[in-house]
């Protein structure tokens, strides 16, 4: 699941989002857009507004190639 489908799902605007968990809009869309991982904290709050497994979010998925 991509969090700006899950967003958009919600009705929820990235700037109403990034109010919402206390970061600026452009920490936000780099979050959304895999740019920056979110600490624990910031990632549960967003997961936690939209309803969605922080399990399941593919911008915080490990790209790393398995050893």
């Amino acid at each position: 699941m991509n969090l700006s489908e899950a967003r958009k799902h919600k009705g929820i605007s990235q700037e109403k989002l990034s109010r919402a968990i206390n970061v600026s809009l452009k920490h936000y869309q780099n979050i959304e857009h895999g740019i920056t991982t979110p600490t624990v904290t910031i990632a549960l709050h967003i997961c936690e507004l939209l309803d969605i497994d922080p399990r399941e979010v593919n911008e915080w998925k490990d790209r790393r190639e398995p050893s």
